[in-house]
């Protein structure tokens, strides 16, 4: 319905048409005027933060949690660049979400005012600035369509601070939705399940956009197919079930058991994930010559990227999984059906010495203090309650806290999954919003804890019943291992110092979470985790475990 409306009330009811619940932000002078009115709208909640990094992460894990497009309010150039360090991963990584920012108001052009839209363009998917009330209805609607059309990812729109008082008369109304649910080629899918029958020593490898078109049980169903061992790749979702007999874990082509998996592989089908991905430069190609690579993707951006691709198939991952195995399930002979059960056997038997390497570490180390990351991981195993949600950012011991975790299948586990750090603290708030009814456990890094503690104070505010475990060791350890990294590509002796990268003065996450009004828990022994998790759960109230580990690379 059209009638004369002021844009503050515009936008607003532009985020209630978008089924918006919460406005994760941190306001500024350029904003008052939406926020002046927004009691007039109780069914949007705004949760205020006290540094921008925290609104971002708070919506990072509400969106994951839930799959809806999350929303943030931030303030004018300075406040919005406090967000550009997180959003740099939800463009990689696709997360959906609207981040908006007042700005001056469009007259002061010549007085001087930022250009917020140019500012955050290879930040996000879209971005654009609302200078005029009309323009509210049409933006914000195509801002949330393309937030969560696929590929997903962060999209920003700035709002001038006349169109907030301006009027207009055209009606709000909310974005359709755009699906990609089309059929895959054919002639693709009968070329990708031919190579695979053929295939003596198939590789299934999978990311987040697995996850995000609902294909985890269509991936499980085909690595069953084909007897494949299946690797995740730069995801911060369970994109296959990690306690599925051919899950081999994450993969990382900077050991020889990766590089290895890669280059033995006669036949790689990559789904929803970048091939490949590392911080350093590698020059080449991972594959072998030999190599016959399919890459399923539903963002055609990825798909030929870096390797050389045979069979490239543009579409969503579940569809065209779910179409090659029904191609192989028609042309298995019994002679092929005999060696993909022997690889299965293989594989099963790989992964379960790859375990039992773990438990050993775990509990040959489980009386050592500080506390190993092995032991860590597998006391976390045992500790996390029955149904949580778990948002996993511990960063350099995320590879133990995933083996210790791996059998949990009760779990709702999202880990971080780009380069920025500082998730945690606002993510494992964010995922409690969306899960009221289940504890919410975030597993932080200590250097990311401190990049957005005062995350602690908005769940403080809000009593939001989180449980945070610091993962204190006291160090930048990725820095130290991405040093060791870095010498051994280039052939040089591992680093006898690490210039910068230790807390000399070691930080007390006890101290600091009673200094903000939450709950601190000390733990320095792997048997202590159990009774404080159980001690944080019961109080429904935010708590932190400062867990005290071992830093050494």
């Amino acid at each position: 319905m059209s009638s004369q409306l002021l844009g503050k009330h515009a936008f607003l009811q532009s985020l209630r048409a978008e089924g918006v619940r919460y406005i994760f932000g941190n306001p500024g002078t350029s904003e008052a005027p939406m926020i002046g009115v927004l009691h007039e709208y109780p069914d949007l909640e705004y949760l205020m933060v006290v540094q921008e990094g925290v609104a971002v992460g708070m919506a990072e894990g509400y969106a994951r949690a839930t799959g809806e497009t999350a929303f943030v309010s931030l303030h004018i150039d300075n406040g919005l660049a406090n967000g550009f360090g997180l959003m740099v991963d939800q463009k990689r990584t696709g997360t959906p979400m609207v981040i908006t920012a007042g700005n001056k108001d469009v007259r002061s052009l010549a007085a001087g005012r930022s250009d917020l839209a140019e500012m955050a363009a290879p930040f996000a998917k879209w971005s654009a600035e609302i200078t005029h009330a009309d323009q509210i209805p049409s933006v914000m609607r195509r801002a949330f369509q393309e937030a969560r059309t696929p590929p997903t990812g962060p999209v920003f729109v700035a709002v001038s601070a006349n169109a907030f008082e301006d009027s207009t008369d055209i009606a709000v109304e909310p974005s359709g939705r755009i699906y990609l649910e089309s059929i895959p080629d054919q002639d693709a899918v009968k070329s990708a399940a031919d190579a695979l029958v053929a295939a003596s020593n198939p590789l299934l490898i999978v990311g987040d956009r697995v996850y995000a078109s609902d294909g985890v049980e269509s991936a499980a169903e085909l690595a069953d197919t084909i007897g494949a061992p299946v690797y995740g790749h730069v995801a911060g979702h369970a994109n296959f079930p990690t306690h599925h007999p051919l899950w081999s874990g994450a993969l990382s082509l900077r050991g020889d058991k990766g590089l290895m998996a890669v280059r033995s592989a006669d036949v790689i089908l990559a789904a929803g994930c970048p091939v490949f991905e590392d911080f350093f430069y590698a020059s080449g190609n991972y594959l072998s010559p030999s190599t016959t690579l399919i890459h399923i993707d539903s963002d055609s951006t990825e798909i030929g990227k870096k390797e050389p691709t045979e069979i490239g198939i543009w579409a969503s991952p579940r569809q065209a999984m779910g179409a090659i195995n029904d191609s192989l399930t028609q042309r298995i002979g019994a002679d092929v059906r005999m060696s993909i059960e022997a690889r299965k056997k293989a594989v099963f038997n790989a992964n379960q010495a790859r375990n039992a390497a773990f438990e050993e570490s775990a509990d040959s180390s489980w009386d050592r203090t500080p506390i190993t990351p092995a032991a860590f991981g597998k006391a976390l195993g045992e500790a996390i309650p029955q149904d949580a949600v778990v948002f996993n950012d511990s960063i350099s011991s995320s590879g133990m806290v995933n083996a210790g975790i791996a059998h949990r299948t009760d779990l709702k586990v999202i880990g971080a999954r780009g380069g920025a750090i500082g998730w945690g603290m606002g993510a494992t708030m964010g995922m409690q919003l969306a899960h009221p009814d289940q504890p919410a456990i975030g597993i932080v890094g200590d250097g990311s804890a401190m990049m957005t503690v005062q995350g602690l104070w908005s769940a403080v505010n809000y009593n939001i019943p989180i449980t945070y475990v610091i993962c204190n060791n006291a160090a930048y350890r990725i820095l130290k291992v991405n040093m060791n990294h870095y010498h051994r590509i280039n052939d040089r002796p591992l680093p006898n110092r690490y210039t910068a990268m230790d807390f000399d003065t070691p930080f007390d996450f006890k101290a600091q979470a009673e200094a903000y009004g939450a709950k601190g828990i000390r733990v320095e022994r792997a048997e202590d985790i159990r009774p404080a998790m159980e001690q944080a759960t019961s109080n429904r109230a935010p708590t932190v475990i400062d867990a005290v580990l071992d830093g050494s690379v």
